[in-house]
Parts: C-alpha cells; structure tokens; sequence
C-alpha cells in the first residue's frame, strides 16, 4: 500500500457520530462495490464460488482500542495513484462535504514500520440475524422464528461497529470491526467494506 487519502468527520450537535459513520461507510461499500473485481474461492464445503474483492483497504488512525471507539477518521489506501483517483473519493462524499474533510491522495511515509489488518467480526449465534432469516426462508412470522432460538445463546462481541446496508440483499446490519498488528505487510485483496484479515494496512 504506497497511497491513501483520509477523511475526518466533522459531527455537531444535530449530526452525532456514529450516524455520520452509517452514512460515510455506506457511500465507501458502494464505491468498492463499482470497482471491484470478481475472484474465485473454495468455501469450507469445498464448493466454488465467486465474491467481489477490492484492491483498496482501509484503517482508523483515531481508534482507541481500550475504549472500543472508532474515532473520527478513516484512511483509504491503494497499491498505487491511480487507483485510488479511480476510486473517485470526490464523486462518492459530495453530498457530505459538510460533515466530512477529504484530504488529496498522499504518498504513505517511507517510515512505516508498522502494519495491520482491520477485519469483520461476524457473530454466528446473532439470534435477531438467525430470526431474520428463518423468517423469510420459511415464509413465517419474526415473532415465530424467533421461538426457534430462545434458547439459543448468543455470540456477543464488544468490537466497534458501523451499522451498515448490504448493496445485495439491502439488509442493514451491524458491521463488526476488529483489528490486529501485524510485523510483516502482506497485500492480498480486501472485502467491498475496505476490510481483511489477510490484507495489511500502514499503521501510522
């Protein structure tokens, strides 16, 4: 990762945080959505399929890790220029240029000694999640699916989180964020939500 740009986000009384974060994240998973490519993998039942990956990722140089906390400023990075002026930031955050500070693309310190992956936590026993789709699989009421879990403990995490829209299914959901250092870089492909556990990003 040789390039980023940043933003910063500028909440104020009538606009908090944590909705500005649902609004700036939706418009970066639909610009990752446009450029992203499809790519081949083998699922844990052995089947192939085909996901959109991106070459761009993404980091939260405020977060503060103790308190669970994103922070207010989130950092786009690219293999190289180009990529990152194709990935437009300028066209996607307009319509929030009140509420958000967009830097120009920058070249990433030579000093980085320091990387890291920023990933999604995905709780499996999310019995609100598990209703939800019991619901419309089989074509009953939440009310109904929901006794099928009741006894069912969930997976909780106190990971940071975005509330986020699916540009496939158009189910807004809780995105999980965690993260790790990591020694070494390693430039894999990232998710359309700009996150991987595989993928590293310059931590500075």
């Amino acid at each position: 990762m040789k390039y980023y740009l940043e933003m910063t986000l500028l909440p104020n009384e009538e606009i908090p945080l944590f909705f500005l974060w649902e609004k700036v994240y939706q418009q970066l998973h639909l610009a990752l959505v446009e450029q992203a490519i499809k790519k081949e993998v083998v699922d844990n039942s052995g089947n192939k399929k085909l996901i959109k990956v991106s070459k761009i990722g993404i980091s939260f140089p405020s977060q503060n890790v103790k308190r669970h906390h994103l922070g207010h400023q989130l950092r786009v990075f690219a293999p190289t220029q180009q990529q990152l002026e194709q990935f437009n930031a300028q066209r996607w955050f307009d319509s929030l240029s009140d509420y958000v500070h967009l830097t120009r693309i920058r070249a990433v310190p030579d000093t980085v000694k320091k990387y890291g992956c920023y990933f999604r936590i995905q709780t499996q026993n999310n019995n609100e999640q598990l209703s939800n789709r019991r619901s419309r699989r089989l074509n009953i009421s939440i009310d109904e699916a929901m006794k099928h879990f009741a006894s069912r403990e969930e997976e909780l995490t106190d990971a940071p989180f975005i509330y986020v829209k699916s540009s496939s299914s158009g189910e807004r959901f809780p995105l999980f964020i965690g993260h790790l250092e990591q020694a070494e870089t390693s430039e894999k492909s990232f998710s359309c939500y700009g996150l991987s556990k595989y993928s590293t990003v310059p931590i500075f």
